[in-house]
Formats: structure tokens, sequence, C-alpha cells
């Protein structure tokens, strides 16, 4: 009897311990797999080469956008080099004076410089508008925010404008760069006088369960992603949406610009952030195109005629424009 009591019991630790092991080794895997996904989907491809996620439509439209190296070479405008600096992120702007007494600040895709601005600088400058052209924060530290990420830069960016003595500040965004400035306007609904927000998302973790490469895991395993990047943000994706913010943005006055065959960016999430809205001054500019971010070079005329009334209509200063 005494010689087969450690027998048994070593048998019965054994019968624990395997199953343990196995489970342990199976959550291992587990959160081994969503941390590569998770990976990916903080340093997506659209992180190199300073394009950031634009879809362009067609080789002839990327040519239309004619990304120069700087404002200078584009339209030939005096401009000063200028740091952006919110917490341990530097990002480089390019600061173009204009005529009239309001400026612009223009916020570039996830990952792109601030030459992806240089199309939107032609037409904004040349109707007398101040301009400040930052770099992503995802071009300068290499990993996306997903909008989120940005709001701290555009915040130290909206100040830069007002140390050099402008009241009347409105914001121009592409992709998330559009969504950054409806998370900090609905954070501080001061900061922003008139946003025109370019192909941006509703709702982060909606993006997310619809992106083709995520759309079809385990929905238990989808969320541990999610959960994971909702980690990495500081904000769960679920929490990171514009039509929420859409919803405190103040007196600021807001423009849509909608590709109706985005495949990014339904026509649908333009819908919900003006419900969420819910302001009769509120307007959306739609455009034909299968591009993401695109819609300058498919209806350039078109673009700049719903955003120059647009600004002249709601951005105080900005009543003189030429348009």
């Amino acid at each position: 009897m005494s010689q087969s009591q450690p027998h048994r019991t070593r048998l019965l630790s054994r019968a624990v311990l395997i199953p343990l092991a196995l489970v342990g080794l199976g959550f291992a895997l587990w959160f081994g797999a969503a941390t590569l996904v998770t990976y990916h989907i903080l340093h997506p491809p659209f992180l190199d080469g300073g394009y950031g996620d634009m879809i362009f439509a067609s080789e002839q439209e990327r040519a239309a956008a004619d990304l120069q190296t700087d404002p200078m070479s584009c339209c030939q405008v005096s401009f000063e080099n200028v740091r952006v600096t919110a917490g341990d992120v530097n990002v480089d702007a390019w600061l173009v004076p204009g005529s009239v007494p309001a400026a612009i600040l223009l916020l570039p895709p996830s990952g792109a410089s601030k030459r992806a601005m240089l199309p939107y600088l032609k037409f904004l400058h040349s109707a007398g508008l101040s301009l400040l052209m930052i770099d992503d924060p995802d071009f300068a530290r290499g990993r996306a925010g997903w909008g989120f990420g940005g709001r701290a830069t555009v915040k130290s960016a909206a100040e830069v404008l007002r140390q050099k003595g402008f009241a009347n500040i409105g914001a121009l965004g592409v992709s998330e760069g559009a969504a950054t400035a409806l998370l900090v306007q609905g954070e501080q609904p001061h900061i922003f006088k008139a946003i025109v927000a370019d192909s941006t998302f509703a709702d982060l973790s909606k993006l997310l369960r619809r992106s083709p490469s995520l759309a079809g895991l385990n929905p238990a395993f989808l969320r541990t992603i999610l959960w994971e990047v909702g980690v990495a943000l500081g904000r769960s994706p679920d929490e990171i949406a514009p039509k929420l913010s859409a919803a405190n943005l103040g007196d600021c006055k807001l423009l849509l610009v909608q590709n109706t065959k985005d495949p990014l960016i339904p026509e649908s999430d333009a819908g919900a952030i003006l419900a969420a809205r819910a302001d009769a001054s509120s307007a959306i500019f739609l455009v034909e195109s299968e591009g993401h971010g695109d819609a300058i070079c498919v209806n350039p005329q078109g673009y700049q005629k719903a955003v120059l009334d647009f600004l002249a209509r709601n951005l105080p200063g900005a009543q003189a424009i030429a348009h």
C-alpha cells in the first residue's frame, strides 16, 4: 500500500498537468497568432512610401496628383519649414502664408507625408488661405494610429497656427487625417471652425471587421485581435468612432467628401456621420470613383468648388476667398 500511493500520486499529477499544459499551449498559440495579426494591423504596408492609404482608381490619376517635393516646386509659393512636437513624436511641416485672416490645417492619410497634400495646397493657396501642411505622425513613427494616435499632433499643429495669429482655423483631412480632425474636435470643440472630412471612416471597429483579411476569422479570435489593438492604441476600436465625435463638434461646420465606390469606406459611413451630426448646415460631396481619397483627382473642378464654397460660407475670415 505504501509503495502504490506515490505511484497513484504521480499518475494523478500527470493527469492534471498534461491537460493544463495543453491548455496553456493552446492559449499561447491563440494569443501568439492574434499578436501577429495585430502587428500587421499596426504596421500595414501603406506606411511605406509616404503616400499613405490613398487608392488611385488609375495611374493617370496618380500622375495628375503631381506630388512634387515641396510647395515651391508645386506652385511657386514661399513657405517656412516648421517642426510640430507632441510628446515624443515630432513631425515636419510646411507653413504657407496666405492673404486672408484664416488658415487651414492639411492632414494627410495615415502613413503619408505632407507631400500627399500638395494638390490641395494648389487651389486653397490660390484662394488666399494660409496653410499648415504636416507629416502624418504614423509616417514619422512607422506605426498606424488609425486616427486616434494622431490627436496630440493635430492639437499641437493647431496651436502653432494660433501662435502665428490665426483665430479662424479650419481643417481638411483625408482618410485617417479626416478621422483625426473629427476625433480632436469632438474632444475640444473650440479648435476648428470648419472641417472638410474626405474619405473618413465612421467606426474603426467596423472598418477592421469588414477588412477582407479579418472578416472571415473566428469571432472569438477576431475579438482577441481587436482587444490587442485597443491595448496598443490606448483605446478600444469600438470607441474610436468619428460618428460619435460628430455629435459633439460644437459650432464647427462639416463637409464630408465620399467616393461612391470606395473599396475601404462605404458610402453608408458618411451617412452615419451626417446622421450623428444632425446639423442642417452639414453637407456631403459625392464623387464617382472606385478609389480611396482620390476625389480631388477624379473631379478637381467640382472638388475645388465644393470646398471653397463651403469654406467661404462657414470659415470666419474666409468669406473673401476667390472661388
